[in-house]
């Protein structure tokens, strides 16, 4: 005679069993995040800027000096743009530096207004002793950043290279509650150890590009950079800048166009929609010019590394042919 088990036994193991997963996953995590934060400290160097940490890293001579400005949500600059780097340094001096609350820089309160994030960059670069003039690359939402930068300080930006980056128009409108909605479900992943699970078996997520990057780079870079995905992705440090993403935008576009500053647009072929956004940005500079690479993803300075390689060697060259 078979013993059926109850539906509400049946409930129980599988809430339990769903419970003891979950907690071992937020202990497992917690005591790995605090492990990784031991084990791999700062490659560059760390400077108090607006009462808190931030982290610049910096490799190479001549000019101009390359600033490179970090996604909104990307885990680390320093892994995110290693590849380039690496490769531009016999060409320029070239710097990349931690939002706050990633990578090395240290979480503030400080409310992420357009302009508090650009003062604090220029306040780092001059922390550091880097000297303008400055090419500008900045990925996706650091479009917003480094545009103003160059509102803000004209006389140091020789010019701008936009990875992906959406118009500040564009950013006005777009809804915040998407940008809100993903953070809160990549930390849910991140908290839960789930994230850190996936990616023992293999499978890394797209949201910070670490599916694509994580594979071009050194192993001693890779582990440093699997960590930084695991212990930052998601995190609430960036709901700042998504809540303001809006209003920041728009004080870009009420602050006015570049006039004559070079603006290069790289863009992924993600569609007419997207083609649009990039089709705005043209007319934020007399002098700019777009380009959509075929076969690119979001995160075009992986997906399509030696193509924005060549656009950054070609503005250097540029620079020293107008010098």
């Amino acid at each position: 005679m078979k013993i059926e088990t109850p539906k509400n036994i049946k409930t129980i193991v599988a809430v339990s069993t769903i419970l003891i997963l979950l907690t071992s996953g937020i202990l497992w995590q917690n005591i790995m995040q605090k492990r990784e934060a031991k084990l791999f400290s700062a490659p560059g160097e760390i400077y108090q800027i607006n009462s808190h940490d931030m982290h610049l890293y910096g490799i190479g001579e001549g000019k101009p000096t390359i600033v490179f400005v970090a996604g909104s949500g990307t885990p680390s600059a320093f892994t995110d743009y290693y590849f380039l780097q690496s490769e531009l340094q016999q060409y320029a001096r070239s710097v990349s530096y931690d939002h706050a609350g990633y990578g090395w820089s240290e979480k503030t309160t400080i409310p992420r207004t357009i302009d508090t994030v650009v003062e604090e960059l220029h306040g780092l670069l001059q922390a550091a002793n880097e000297t303008p003039p400055y090419l500008l690359v900045g990925h996706s939402l650091a479009s917003l950043e480094v545009i103003h930068y160059a509102q803000k300080y004209p006389g140091e930006v020789k010019g701008i290279l936009l990875l992906d980056g959406g118009s500040p128009e564009y950013y006005a409108n777009d809804l915040e509650l998407k940008s809100y909605l993903i953070n809160r479900f990549t930390a849910g992943l991140r908290v839960t150890g789930i994230v850190r699970a996936l990616g023992n078996i293999g499978v890394l997520l797209p949201f910070a590009g670490e599916n694509i990057r994580y594979n071009w780079l050194p192993d001693d870079i890779k582990d440093i950079d699997i960590a930084m995905y695991y212990n930052h992705i998601g995190d609430d440090s960036n709901l700042n800048s998504i809540k303001n993403m809006n209003e920041n935008a728009q004080f870009v576009i009420d602050s006015g166009y570049l006039k004559d500053i070079p603006l290069h647009i790289l863009t992924s072929d993600s569609g007419a929609n997207w083609e649009q956004v990039q089709q705005q940005l043209l007319h934020w500079s007399n002098d700019s010019h777009q380009e959509t690479l075929a076969n690119s993803k979001h995160y075009i300075h992986w997906s399509n590394k030696t193509a924005v390689l060549n656009k950054i060697l070609d503005m250097l060259e540029l620079y020293k042919l107008n010098e």
